[in-house]
């Protein structure tokens, strides 16, 4: 079980080593670009070799990349579709440039168009952006807390996505415990969590499962509300951050924190409650 946070990359890649190297961080997940905007990632072969350097030196491995928040892999044929795929392999490229481990990619919304259709168009989507993309770098979708018109909330839902590429192993899962409990899905008991994940190997495969966001949530089971809060602070609470830790199955994944406030100060105290969690000394 490898912990770290996501990581702001303002100043360039190997400031973003720094500040994982500053927080405690064992593992890492970056944007490599602007994730309020459609502008193309620009990375220097100068940044790329600074940044591989920088985590091989400080042992932080593996290394995560996340979508920008405007991808809507759901949307409808349209600049907005064309662009999030786009979006999509760019990550992807940039992905295999620095050695990363993954892409994550939130799946988008319908936009009323109801359920069915726009799973329909997630898998339509995903097979395009992977036969674009390069070879050898996983894509993981990430489960939703089930807002608006988002696709990816259910099991079902993803299960059925997956199940469109039974041959594609770069294809896998990132478990957001904020997003399964505000979608919900029990997670605070041990029996609640044996239930979901079981549910969940049902739908998807728990070989799929590549990494866990680790958030609290301010929203409460299946509030769908999509609203992150510091370890512990939340509705989950320690006692479901130590079931969740000890679990044979997620203790053997990196762990990427998505919390508030990311601050130095803030992200260490995170990384301290998650290794207290896991029956782990401090850093």
């Amino acid at each position: 079980m490898r912990l770290g946070c996501h990581i702001q990359i303002s100043g360039g890649l190997s400031k973003a080593v720094d500040r994982a190297v500053e927080r405690g961080c064992e593992t890492i997940q970056v944007f490599v670009s602007n994730p309020r905007g459609w502008k193309q990632s620009d990375i220097l072969p100068g940044d790329i070799d600074a940044f591989r350097e920088g985590c091989r030196s400080g042992g932080i491995e593996p290394v995560f990349v996340h979508t920008i928040y405007l991808i809507n892999l759901a949307a409808p044929e349209g600049e907005v579709r064309d662009r999030s795929i786009a979006s999509l392999v760019m990550n992807m490229e940039a992905a295999a440039r620095l050695g990363s481990s993954a892409v994550v990619t939130h799946l988008g919304s319908h936009g009323g168009d109801g359920e069915e259709e726009g799973v329909r168009r997630v898998i339509q989507a995903v097979r395009e952006a992977l036969r674009r993309s390069p070879e050898g770098v996983p894509l993981l979708l990430e489960t939703t807390a089930g807002s608006g018109n988002s696709v990816g909330h259910l099991f079902e839902q993803l299960g059925e996505i997956v199940r469109a590429f039974p041959d594609e192993e770069r294809l896998g899962v990132c478990f957001d415990t904020c997003h399964v409990f505000a979608a919900g899905y029990e997670i605070r008991t041990r029996k609640g969590l044996e239930d979901t994940l079981r549910k969940l190997d049902e739908e998807v495969g728990l070989e799929r499962l590549k990494l866990v966001h680790a958030n609290d949530s301010r929203g409460d089971l299946g509030s769908r509300v999509d609203r992150h809060e510091h370890i512990g602070e939340g509705r989950l609470g320690m006692e479901t951050f130590s079931i969740l830790a000890r679990h044979p199955v997620l203790r053997k994944l990196p762990w990427i924190l998505e919390t508030p406030e990311m601050t130095v100060e803030w992200d260490r105290e995170n990384l301290r409650r998650l290794r207290q969690a896991a029956g782990r000394g401090a850093r």
